[in-house]
């Protein structure tokens, strides 16, 4: 039988191309002195003939850590009553302990119902409501975003389509992995951000409602007092899908504290007593 497969790729000669593995050291030691951290690349090579190639950086992650090392140990009496998030990961950035000051929410299971172009205005809606003006220097709030699917996708059918500029004074991301039944989207690890999560200090994490070990509790954000027409009372249209939540508005003398230990891989977001 005649052989079709007359010719088969292989990368024999790359590695033992002194040229190609002396381009990708002084690449690499460029891009470790300009972040001050060994690297995580991503690239591709198009060659030309057997003697010359291009080689084209596609991303670059640093293996960067920064800010507090010390895991952050989740109390062992939490009620499960005051529980309205858990997570056994994946957590990504630095452990966390701290009080939450603005929870903003989107609703998975009304956004998964929304048309192209809504979820292109709720994108923009968020984009207000993380850079209003009591969102100061000064006075920065501590806001923590949490919505179905993949903050910042391309693709509005897996997530909420924003840019970073409008989520930039953010502290916590969090992605819930579901949309609507029927379609559970993967979430993005942060990915679409990498870079932007590390120098700007975020957190990110992740939560899956249908997996043993995780919570979400709907019920806490629907009965919550919702701020959000206060602060944009244009936004009306939208007042069913997003709930913005502030720690100081909630009742029975108590907030949000949320911990994320990144170096075991959970966490939770509860109802603290504040004395």
């Amino acid at each position: 039988m005649e052989n079709i497969f007359s010719h088969v790729l292989t990368f024999n000669r790359l590695l033992s191309d002194n040229k190609f593995v002396n381009v990708m050291k002084d690449m690499l030691g460029i891009l470790k002195k300009a972040y001050n951290y060994h690297v995580d690349i991503e690239f591709t090579v198009n060659f030309q003939n057997d003697d010359n190639y291009k080689v084209n950086l596609v991303q670059c992650r640093p293996f960067q850590v920064t800010g507090d090392l010390r895991t952050k140990e989740i109390p062992e009496d939490i009620s499960s009553k005051n529980i309205i998030i858990k997570t056994n990961g994946p957590i990504v950035g630095n452990s966390i302990s701290a009080i939450i000051d603005r929870l903003i929410y989107i609703k998975p299971t009304i956004y998964g119902k929304l048309s192209i172009s809504d979820r292109y205005s709720i994108a923009r809606l968020v984009g207000e409501l993380t850079h209003l003006k009591d969102q100061t220097k000064k006075n920065k709030k501590k806001i923590a975003l949490i919505g179905p699917g993949r903050w910042g996708t391309t693709t509005p059918s897996l997530g909420v389509p924003v840019s970073f500029s409008e989520i930039n004074t953010v502290s916590i991301l969090g992605e819930i992995a579901y949309m609507h039944e029927g379609l559970i989207p993967d979430v993005s690890l942060g990915t679409h951000f990498f870079n932007d999560l590390v120098e700007m200090d975020m957190i990110y994490f992740a939560i899956y409602p249908d997996k043993e070990g995780y919570v979400l509790n709907s019920d806490f954000f629907d009965k919550a007092n919702n701020r959000l027409l206060e602060l944009l009372p244009n936004a009306k249209l939208w007042a069913d899908a997003v709930r913005v939540i502030d720690s100081n508005d909630l009742k029975n003398k108590v907030n949000l504290r949320l911990i994320l230990n990144s170096m075991e891989q959970e966490g939770v977001l509860y109802l603290n007593n504040k004395t």
